[in-house]
């Protein structure tokens, strides 16, 4: 009975003293760093088809694909701009009123993100701008933000460089 009462206090005591969790909701630095990333990044091609247009010139293709949520009552469609090396998908809202990004995929080029992290730059200097990753599947780097709709993903050669980046933003 006494060993129980002893097993009991020491639980609650460490109980006490474990550092506690990152509660539901707020955001820790390195989902502050995801974000500011992201918000540079963006600001870098613009936020409308438009902005894109006018910062990289006019798409080698452009195609619009419909596209519905459950949670939405009106449709919209998903607005790709290609270019060599480098695409450029928008969620198009009402007419094109309202315009955020679904996906900036970099494959070739000089096309950076944010930071100057573009193709070639080395692993060591995506660390020291993002962090370490949150996932590492083979070479695949990945960070998500707090919401988790945002995801970046950066592409390691064999030489320790980034060789793609993708940032994708997921609509539920």
């Amino acid at each position: 009975m006494v060993l129980h009462r002893h097993a009991l206090l020491f639980a609650l005591l460490l109980c006490l003293l474990a550092p506690a969790p990152a509660r539901a909701g707020q955001a820790t630095e390195a989902d502050e760093r995801v974000d500011a990333f992201l918000d540079e990044t963006a600001g870098l091609f613009g936020p409308t088809e438009a902005d894109v247009v006018q910062r990289l010139g006019p798409p080698r293709d452009r195609q619009a694909m419909p596209f519905t949520s459950p949670h939405d009552d009106a449709p919209y469609e998903i607005i790709t701009l290609a270019y060599d090396g480098l695409s450029v998908s928008l969620y198009s809202m009402e007419g094109g009123a309202r315009q955020f990004f679904h996906q900036i995929r970099v494959t070739a080029g000089p096309a950076c993100f944010a930071r100057k992290i573009c193709l070639g730059t080395p692993r060591e200097r995506l660390t020291a701008a993002l962090g370490a990753p949150e996932d590492v599947e083979d070479n695949v780097w990945r960070y998500s933000d707090m919401s988790g709709f945002n995801e970046l993903s950066f592409t390691i050669n064999d030489k320790g460089a980034i060789d793609s980046m993708t940032w994708t933003a997921e609509a539920d």
